[in-house]
């Protein structure tokens, strides 16, 4: 009598244990949810740079996808999303984006022409952790706006997700490489950062005041 006891003890404390475990594992496992916003234009009026507007959601959502770690919403669901949320702005329309597409992660930036130059500024906003992260890129025209944007999306997605891609990777042999070349230069370069690498140094999580 003693074995079959025995034997109903160890079942039961295997489904105890996988009552525990499994959970855990679900839930570690969940993928990141993020949604991006459309881009706002700053420009001349007379330019129509929708298509930029297109074409950088289009990208992100290809570039932060990670099957089974980051699930993006798709541009087109979005799209239609934001028909309904032309009325929102700042904190609420991220807000409301968060909570119709379910996500953790709100994406929202701008784009600046100006003199034929742009800029782009974007933040990725963290509803749960009340907090966001800025990132920033200057193009020389529009021809290399391409490899700008893939280079915000190569920094969120190290910064954000903790994914190293190759864009990411050659972005810190471009850095080593300046360093190597201010070292061969002067030895006391290295006592003086650039402004732009001491800001990228600085980026990080910042409060986001209007969650609370």
């Amino acid at each position: 009598m003693k074995k079959p006891r025995a034997f109903v003890k160890a079942i039961l404390s295997v489904f105890i244990l996988g009552g525990l475990i499994f959970p855990y594992t679900a839930f570690a496992d969940t993928p990141e949810t993020l949604a991006v916003l459309s881009f706002d234009i700053n420009a001349d009026k007379n330019k129509n740079l929708d298509y930029l507007k297109k074409g950088i959601s289009t990208m992100l959502y290809s570039r932060l996808t990670n099957p089974g770690k980051v699930v993006v919403v798709p541009p087109q669901k979005m799209a239609s999303l934001e028909v309904g949320l032309k009325k929102l702005s700042g904190s609420q329309l991220v807000h409301e984006t968060a909570r119709k597409t379910d996500s953790r992660y709100v994406i929202h930036g701008t784009i600046t022409s100006l003199a034929g130059s742009f800029s782009i500024d974007a933040k990725v906003f963290d509803t749960t952790e009340k907090q966001y992260m800025a990132f920033f890129e200057q193009s020389k025209n529009s021809d290399d706006l391409i490899q700008k944007v893939d280079r915000i999306a190569a920094a969120i997605n190290h910064k954000v997700f903790n994914r190293t891609t190759v864009t990411w990777e050659q972005m810190e042999q471009e850095k080593q490489k300046k360093l190597n070349e201010l070292k061969n230069q002067n030895p006391e370069n290295l006592m003086q950062i650039p402004t732009g690498w001491q800001q990228e140094e600085k980026v990080g999580w910042k409060v986001w005041k209007y969650l609370f």
